[in-house]
C-alpha cells in the first residue's frame, strides 16, 4: 500500500494538534487533503512526526481581500510584514517584521505563539506598500480598497484611528504598553537601528502621523506536509525506526525533508519530491514483492 493523500492541510483538528489557532483559519488547501494517509498510518503504529512537519501557512487580514496567489498585492504584502509593526495581545513587539524576506513562510512562526497578533501602520506606510506592489495588483485602487475594508470591517479585524490610544481601545490591548512600543520603535527609526529585533534600516519607517491603522493577523493555510515517519526507501517506519512491511508514504504525506519550516526558497522542491518519492516507493515496493 502506498499512501499519497496530500497531507493534512484541510483537517482543522490535526492543525490544532500542531499548535495552530483555527478560529479564523482560512483553508486554501484541496478539500480532499484531510489527513487520511496520516490517520491510516497512525492506526497501524507508524512513527508520528506531525508536530515536526511543516506548513505552507501565512498571514491575512479578514477585512482585506486576499488571494494566496497574488504575492505582490498590497494586502498580501501588508500581512506579510516589512515596514510595519507587529504586536501581541499585550501591545508588545514580537519579532523583526521583515523576517519573511528570508523565507516567506517565516511570517507565521512568530504569531503561532501569541493569543492574537496585530499589524500597525499608517497612511504613509500603506502608500509605500502599494507602490511596491506590481501594477496588475493595484486594482482596485489601493486607497479605495483600504477605505472599503475599514468601513465593512469583516471579522472585526481592521480599524482606523487618529491616535495610537484609539487603536489600543479598538482591539482592547493595554494603551500605555502600545504607546511605549510605538514610541520606542519611532526612536529606533530615527536612529536607524532597531535595538530590539535588528530589522533592516530600509524597513524602519516611523509611525508618527495619522491616520493610523491596526489589523488582526490570522492564519491562511495552503498545505500541511508530512506527519508520517518513513525511511529513505519511503517505507513507513514505527516508533523504533523499523519499517512496517508493505506500507509506503509519498508526496505531501511524506515530506519530512523540510522539518518544521517549508523551504519555499528552494523552488520546486515539493514537486520534485512528489515525483522522486513516488517513483522510488514503487521501485522499492516492487523489490519487496519479488522477495
Amino acid at each position: 500500500m502506498i499512501l499519497a493523500t496530500g497531507g493534512v492541510g484541510h483537517n482543522g483538528k490535526l492543525l490544532a494538534k500542531k499548535g495552530w489557532s483555527i478560529k479564523n483559519l482560512k483553508y486554501l488547501s484541496m478539500p480532499s487533503n484531510t489527513g487520511d494517509g496520516y490517520q491510516l498510518a497512525m492506526s497501524v503504529g507508524a512513527k508520528d512526526m506531525l508536530l515536526e512537519s511543516p506548513d505552507f501557512m501565512d498571514n491575512y487580514i479578514q477585512a482585506l481581500p486576499s488571494n494566496r496567489l497574488t504575492k505582490m498585492a498590497p494586502e498580501t504584502l501588508l500581512a506579510g510584514g516589512g515596514p510595519v509593526v507587529w504586536v501581541n495581545q499585550n501591545g508588545r513587539r514580537i519579532v523583526n517584521e521583515n523576517v519573511a524576506s528570508y523565507n516567506m513562510l517565516y511570517q507565521h512562526m512568530a504569531i503561532k505563539a501569541t493569543r492574537a497578533t496585530y499589524v500597525i501602520f499608517n497612511q504613509k506606510i500603506w502608500d509605500k506598500i502599494a507602490d511596491q506592489a506590481l501594477p496588475q495588483f493595484r486594482k482596485p485602487d489601493p486607497d479605495k480598497m483600504l477605505f472599503k475594508a475599514v468601513a465593512e470591517n469583516n471579522g472585526h479585524s481592521l480599524y482606523k484611528a487618529d491616535t495610537i490610544d484609539e487603536l489600543a481601545y479598538d482591539v482592547a490591548i493595554p494603551v500605555e504598553s502600545l504607546k511605549k512600543t510605538i514610541a520606542d520603535y519611532n526612536q529606533f527609526c530615527h536612529e536607524g537601528v532597531d535595538h530590539e529585533f535588528n530589522k533592516e534600516r530600509s524597513m524602519l519607517i516611523p509611525i508618527e502621523q495619522g491616520p493610523y491603522y491596526i489589523g488582526r493577523l490570522d492564519n491562511s493555510n495552503l498545505v500541511s506536509l508530512g506527519g508520517i515517519g518513513e525511511n529513505t526507501d519511503f517505507e513507513v517506519i514505527d516508533e523504533d525506526f523499523q519499517p512496517i512491511l508493505g506500507l509506503y508514504a509519498i508526496g505531501a504525506d511524506a515530506t519530512m525533508q523540510y522539518r518544521d519550516v517549508y523551504t519555499i526558497t528552494l523552488g520546486g522542491s515539493a514537486c520534485a519530491h512528489s515525483v522522486n518519492s513516488g517513483r522510488n516507493a514503487v521501485k522499492n515496493a516492487q523489490k519487496e514483492m519479488q522477495k
